[in-house]
C-alpha cells in the first residue's frame, strides 16, 4: 500500500512527542464522494479530542480522493491509498485487508472503526471511554446505531435503530463494526494467535465484521452502551444493498452494472461490456440491469465487447436474443452460438417471448450461425428449452444449457427475472430435464 503522509517527518515526530493518542480510528473508504466528508467531519467534531485518524482508501475515484485531500493536512489525520487494481479487488475482503494494514501504523490504546458511509455522533468517544476507563475488565464496548436507508434520489425511505442487547458473547448479525471500540491488547492477542487481525478471506465480503467478532469474543464479550452513537447510511450503492440476494454465481445472460456507468452481459461466465449505442439496438431494457458490487463484477474476466462489430460478425452476437432476417417471418432464438428456430406462435406464447424484442438483420449475417434444435411448444416432447427462461412448478427454476436450475424467489427478483409471470411447468416436464446446481444467496458466517 502506498502512503501519503500529510506532514514531514519532523512535524510527525513533534506530534508524537506532544501527545500520544488514546483512540485510533481506522476509516475505510471506496468511492463514496457524497458521504466521505461527513464521516471525516464526525471525527473532527468529537468532544474528546485525543485521537488519530487513518483514512485507508481503496483506490477510489478522483471525485472521492479530491474530497479526502481537503482534510489530510489537518493534525493527526493520515491518508493511505492501496492503489489496488480492479482485477485484483475481489481476491480479499477489501475493508478487512485495509484494516489489517492500518492497525500496525496506529498508536492508540483503543481501536475503533469507521466507514465512508457512516458518521459518529459527537459524544461517541467520550461515552465509550467512560465505560472502558471505569471498568478495566471490559475490553469491548458497542452502542446503538441509527440506520438510514436512502433511495437513488437522496430521500430517506426508512430509519431503524440497531439496538443493544446486553452483554453479547455472540454478536454476529447484531452489531456493526462502526459501533464498537476495543483495546489494542485484544488486537495483539488475536494477531499472535491467528497471524492477522481481521480475517480478510474473500468469503467474508458481506460480513467481514462477523468473522472478526468470532475472534474477539474468544477472549472477551461485547458490553453495551444503550445509546445511539453512530449513523449508518445505506444508499443504492451500499455494498450490503447491492449484495443482498445476489447468488454466488450470476447466470449467463444477466445484464449487470457495478457502481460505475458501464453495463455488461454475463456470457459463458465472462463479462462483456455493452456500448450504449448497441445496448439500444439490441433492444435491451434498462430496467433489467442488475446492480452488483465491484468485487463481484471484477471476479468475471472481461471478454470481447458487445459493440458495433456484432452486426458484422454474428459469431460475436450476444446470446439470448430474438432475431430474424429482413423480409423473412422466421424468428430464431440465439443461445450457445446457435440459432434455434421458434416453431410457431404457440411456442412464442408458451415461453413468454416478446414480439417487440425481435431484432431484424441481414440474411447473410444470420447464416453465419449454425442451426440448432428448434424450440417447440411446451410439452413432454419439447426438445430444448430457451436459456434464461424462468419456470415455476411449486418452486422456481431457470433454464440454462437445457438444465433446470432451482432458484430462490428473492434471488430471481434480484436478477430481474419475471417472478410474477413465469412459464408454468407441470411435473412431467420438470422430470424430463436434468436439474442443475441451484442459484442461492449464500451468507457465510
Amino acid at each position: 500500500m502506498s502512503k501519503i503522509w500529510t506532514r514531514n517527518n519532523q512535524q510527525i515526530k513533534e506530534e508524537c512527542l506532544s501527545m500520544t493518542p488514546i483512540i485510533s480510528i481506522i476509516l475505510t473508504s471506496y468511492n463514496k464522494p457524497n458521504t466521505i466528508g461527513k464521516a471525516i467531519e464526525s471525527v473532527l467534531d468529537q468532544t474528546y479530542q485525543n485521537w488519530e485518524l487513518f483514512i485507508m482508501d481503496d483506490n477510489s475515484n478522483e471525485e472521492t480522493v479530491k474530497i479526502i485531500k481537503q482534510y489530510i493536512n489537518k493534525p493527526r489525520i493520515y491518508y493511505f491509498n492501496s492503489n489496488i487494481q480492479d482485477s485484483e479487488r475481489y481476491k480479499t475482503t477489501r475493508y478487512a485487508t485495509l484494516i489489517n494494514e492500518a492497525i500496525p501504523k496506529t498508536r492508540g490504546k483503543y481501536l475503533t472503526y469507521l466507514t465512508d458511509d457512516n458518521s459518529f455522533l459527537p459524544s461517541r468517544f467520550k461515552s465509550m471511554l467512560k465505560v472502558l476507563n471505569q471498568n478495566p475488565s471490559i475490553e469491548i464496548v458497542y452502542s446503538q446505531q441509527l440506520v438510514k436507508t436512502i433511495n437513488e434520489y437522496g430521500i430517506v425511505e426508512q430509519e431503524k435503530v440497531r439496538k443493544t442487547y446486553g452483554v453479547l458473547k455472540n454478536p454476529v448479525g447484531w452489531v456493526d463494526h462502526c459501533s464498537i471500540m476495543h483495546t489494542r491488547y485484544l488486537a495483539e492477542r488475536i494477531f499472535n494467535e491467528f497471524g492477522s487481525y481481521w480475517n480478510d478471506d474473500q468469503a467474508y465480503w458481506y460480513n467481514g465484521d462477523a468473522a472478526f467478532w468470532s475472534r474477539l469474543t474468544k477472549y472477551k464479550p461485547f458490553h453495551p452502551i444503550p445509546e445511539i452513537l453512530d449513523i449508518a447510511i445505506k444508499d443504492d450503492k451500499s455494498f450490503q444493498r447491492l449484495y443482498t440476494h445476489l447468488p454466488k454465481c450470476i447466470p449467463n445472460g444477466t445484464l449487470v452494472r457495478g457502481p460505475s456507468s458501464e453495463t455488461y452481459i454475463i456470457e459463458n461466465q465472462v463479462r462483456r461490456k455493452i456500448s450504449k449505442e448497441v445496448f439500444t439496438k439490441l433492444k435491451y431494457d434498462p430496467s433489467m440491469v442488475v446492480k452488483i458490487p465491484d468485487p463481484f463484477l471484477y471476479k468475471y474476466k472481461e471478454g470481447t465487447p458487445v459493440d458495433s462489430q456484432v452486426f458484422i460478425n454474428f459469431l460475436l452476437f450476444p446470446n439470448q436474443r430474438l432475431v430474424k432476417a429482413h423480409n423473412n417471418p422466421a424468428v430464431y432464438y440465439l443461445q450457445n452460438k446457435y440459432k434455434h428456430l421458434i416453431k410457431n406462435e404457440k411456442t412464442f406464447s408458451d415461453f413468454n417471448f416478446s414480439w417487440d424484442k425481435i431484432i431484424s438483420t441481414h440474411e447473410h449475417l444470420l447464416a453465419q450461425l449454425p442451426d440448432g434444435l428448434p424450440i417447440e411448444e411446451l410439452s413432454e416432447s419439447t426438445p430444448i428449452l430457451p436459456d434464461g427462461t424462468l419456470f415455476k412448478h411449486e418452486n422456481y427454476y431457470i433454464s440454462l444449457k437445457n438444465c433446470l436450475h432451482p432458484i430462490e424467489k428473492q434471488v430471481a427478483m434480484k436478477l430481474k427475472l419475471p417472478v410474477t409471470n413465469p412459464v408454468k411447468m407441470d411435473h412431467s416436464l420438470l422430470s424430463k430435464f436434468k436439474t442443475g446446481e441451484p442459484f442461492e444467496w449464500e451468507i457465510l458466517f
